[in-house]
This record gives C-alpha cells, sequence and structure tokens, in this order.
C-alpha cells in the first residue's frame, strides 16, 4: 500500500499585534518613545545646563544656551501641520513620521560625538543640541498625535500620566548617565552612549504597526487602512482653517495662556536652578546632575498614579486650582527664606515639591487638552495646545539670567508666584473642567 506523505504546511510569520488593537502593545510602544524624549531634555535642561555653571557659566550665558537649545519645542505647531497634510498612508499616519525622527536623532548624537564641543564652545553646543531637540519634536508631535487617533477615550488620563512618567524617567536615566560621563570630560561618549540606547529603543518600537494591514517597513508588504484614508487631509486649507478656528475661540486662547504661564516654575528649574545650586550652594555638576535624576524619578513615580486619582477623586478643575495655588504659594516661600539658606536643605525640598506639583498640573492640562482636539486635525490641534507653554517656558528660560542679575534669586521666586496665578486666572476663564465646552470644542 502506497504511502502518501503530505506536503508540509507553509508557515506564515507571527505578526505582533497591531498598536490600535492592542492596549498593552499601544501602552508599550507610546511608553517608550517618551522615554526617549529624556535624552535631549536631560542633555539641554540638567547635565549640560550644570557641566556648564561648573565651568563657570554665567547665569545669562546658561539661560540663553536652556532657551535657545529648547526653542524646537516651541515650532511644533508646524510639525502637526505637515504632519497632518503629509504622511507615507500605507504604513499609517503617523508611525513613518516616529521612525523617521528616531533615526534622525541618533545621526544628531553621532555627529555631537565626532565634534565634540568643549564647554567654551557653547555656541556650537547649542546647535547641535538645538538639532537634538529639532528631530525629537518631530517624533513628540507624531507620537501625540498618534494616541489622539487610536487610544480610547476611557484611556487617556491613564496613558497621559504614564507619557509623562515615562519621559521623566528618561530625563532621570539620561541626567545621571550623563552627568556621570561629563564629569570625567567625556562629551564623545556620553553622546555615543546616548545614541546606541536611542537606536535599540526605537527598534522595539518599529516592530509595531500602528492599524492591522499597514506596511511595517516601507518595502514589505500592506495597505493604507480605512482611517489612515479618511482621516489624513490631502489640502493645506482644512489643516489650517480648523486651528485657526480653535485658537479664535475665547476660551481656547485664554487656555493656551493658561497653559502657557503654568510653565514660569518650569523655567525657573531649567534656567536658574543650575547656577544657584553650583555657584551659590557649592554642588558639583555631578551632584547637580544627581538630583535632577532623582527629581526626574520622583516625578514620575508620582506622574504615574496621581493625576489618575485626583481626577477621579476631586475632578480635573480643583485638582488644576489645588496646583497651581500650591506653587505660587511655595514660590513666594522661597522668595522670602532664599537669601538666608545656609545650607540646601531647603532648596532640595523647595525644588523637589515645585518641580513635581508643576510636571503633575502640566499633565492635568494635556489631559484636558487632549480632550477638546478634533481627531481630523489632532496632530496640528495638539501640536498647538504643546507650543504655546513650550514657547513661553524657552522664552522664560532665556530671560532669567538677568532678572537674577538685577534682583536676585528671591525676586526671580516672586515673579514665578506672580506669572502662576495669572495662569490660574486665565485656565479657569479658558473652562478648564467644563464638559460642556469640551464637548463644543471637539
Amino acid at each position: 500500500m502506497a504511502h502518501v506523505i503530505a506536503a508540509p504546511l507553509a508557515v506564515q510569520p507571527a505578526r505582533l499585534p497591531a498598536l490600535s488593537e492592542h492596549k498593552i502593545a499601544r501602552f508599550a510602544a507610546i511608553i517608550v518613545l517618551y522615554f526617549l524624549q529624556g535624552v535631549p531634555l536631560g542633555l539641554t535642561l540638567v547635565a549640560l545646563p550644570g557641566w556648564l555653571a561648573e565651568q563657570g557659566a554665567s547665569p545669562v550665558a546658561i539661560g540663553g544656551f536652556v532657551g535657545v537649545a529648547m526653542l524646537p519645542w516651541s515650532t511644533k505647531l508646524f510639525n502637526g501641520l505637515v504632519m497632518d497634510r503629509f504622511t507615507y498612508k500605507p504604513m499609517g499616519r503617523r508611525r513613518g513620521w516616529i521612525l523617521l525622527a528616531q533615526g534622525l536623532m541618533v545621526m544628531a548624537l553621532i555627529g555631537m560625538a565626532l565634534a565634540a564641543p568643549g564647554a567654551r564652545d557653547i555656541a556650537l553646543l547649542t546647535a547641535f543640541c538645538f538639532t537634538l531637540n529639532v528631530c525629537v519634536t518631530f517624533s513628540d508631535v507624531a507620537v501625540d498625535g498618534m494616541a489622539v487617533d487610536i487610544v480610547p477615550e476611557a484611556e487617556r488620563t491613564a496613558i497621559n500620566s504614564l507619557m509623562f512618567a515615562s519621559q521623566a524617567l528618561g530625563v532621570a536615566v539620561c541626567s545621571y548617565a550623563a552627568g556621570q560621563l561629563l564629569s570625567s570630560g567625556s562629551l564623545r561618549t556620553t553622546a555615543l552612549a546616548l545614541a546606541a540606547m536611542v537606536l535599540l529603543a526605537s527598534l522595539f518600537v518599529a516592530l509595531f504597526r500602528e492599524r492591522p494591514g499597514e506596511r511595517l517597513l516601507p518595502w514589505t508588504s500592506g495597505q493604507a487602512s480605512r482611517e489612515c484614508i479618511e482621516r489624513q487631509n490631502d489640502a493645506w486649507w482644512p489643516v489650517i482653517s480648523g486651528v485657526v478656528r480653535s485658537v479664535l475661540a475665547p476660551r481656547t486662547f485664554l487656555f493656551l495662556l493658561g497653559t502657557g504661564f503654568a510653565c514660569a516654575m518650569l523655567a525657573f528649574v531649567d534656567a536658574v536652578n543650575p547656577t544657584l545650586a553650583v555657584q551659590q550652594l557649592g554642588w558639583s555638576s555631578e551632584r547637580y546632575a544627581n538630583y535632577g535624576a532623582l527629581l526626574n524619578l520622583v516625578a514620575a513615580g508620582f506622574a504615574l498614579f496621581l493625576p489618575v486619582l485626583m481626577v477621579r477623586w476631586f475632578g480635573l478643575k480643583r485638582a488644576v486650582i489645588a496646583h497651581f495655588l500650591a506653587i505660587a504659594a511655595l514660590s513666594v516661600v522661597a522668595g522670602a527664606s532664599v537669601a538666608g539658606w545656609r545650607d540646601d536643605t531647603l532648596f532640595m525640598a523647595l525644588t523637589g515639591v515645585l518641580y513635581v506639583l508643576s510636571i503633575l498640573l502640566t499633565v492635568m492640562l494635556i489631559v484636558w487638552a487632549m480632550r477638546i482636539c478634533n481627531p481630523a486635525i489632532a496632530a496640528s490641534q495638539f501640536a498647538l495646545f504643546m507650543a504655546v507653554p513650550n514657547l513661553s517656558r524657552s522664552v522664560m528660560s532665556g530671560n532669567s539670567g538677568w532678572l537674577v542679575e538685577s534682583g536676585g534669586y528671591g525676586v526671580t521666586y516672586y515673579a514665578v508666584a506672580a506669572i502662576t496665578l495669572l495662569g490660574l486666572a486665565c485656565a479657569l476663564a479658558g473652562g478648564v473642567g467644563n464638559e460642556r465646552h469640551a464637548a463644543a470644542a471637539a
């Protein structure tokens, strides 16, 4: 009797789930991408300012470095307009932009390693950090737009908390690693180590499609999803007109002002704390970087769960008001006591509490910004909501040096308190927490 040998069945390679259909994959990819934002932020806001302060740079010079290097974060509206208008549809609305931006960030870090500017080459150092932040802002806008596109309403408070927690963790890891490496004077080694970290994490993100059936890479098989085709704009006018209409709405405009003024304490931490800690309190740049890393780690832990709990228990509006008032009050305490600081105890305590409160406030304001976004122009509209506070933070950082040198650290703390209270007034006038306004805006 003849035996029939069955041909082996062709084994189809297993596909990882698409981000739109799998919560764990969606959360994992977004968390990793936000973690990577900590690379340029940790360098620009913690490690390099502390290093420059130790090398004798003035408050004006460090403020200028931070202000210019962080300017790309205020141009996110342009990034969003481009992404809402153009995309490689077979790979999804945002994913192609994300992978391109991550690749460019790796190249920028390698370029920094090859040039290896010293502490006296502050203009060149600023140029590299500016370029690095340009790359990461494209990734940031794409990730935010993707989150608005594919994250269900019920998950948005949680995902915003995780996004900021992972970003703060990334800043902590980068600040600590860069601080350790820079203490030995090796900017080249620092940049190469960070480039390797970005590359490995980006390879993980590249494994997941945005929606089922799309291409994993440009040369693989797949096609554009129905959602991508329906939501992607094929002309400039629908995108620009939608964004303009959202800005011209009085409450939205006031909300934007409120988010801008809410960054006053973050600008103080960015540009004033390095000279206050290193030049006034006698810290080393390594210690400042380590403290910055610890601060971001603590902020990441609180941002992971506190916004969700506070919004659930007290409501978004009450939670936002409480954070604005607490930041203003503690800033007044710091301004009244800074002249009498004989050690760093109060500096560490007040800085820690103020920074964590500012991060939590930012998370809650972003929850509201995402709530009032129109999905059809989400990248542009959300980018505008993020560009305004980033521009405010950059401008306040860049102008902090002359305020310190003319009025002292106490006056600067008082200025933070006043600007924060102004932010509260604008946010309340902008309808933060008003669900009827949210429904009308979206």
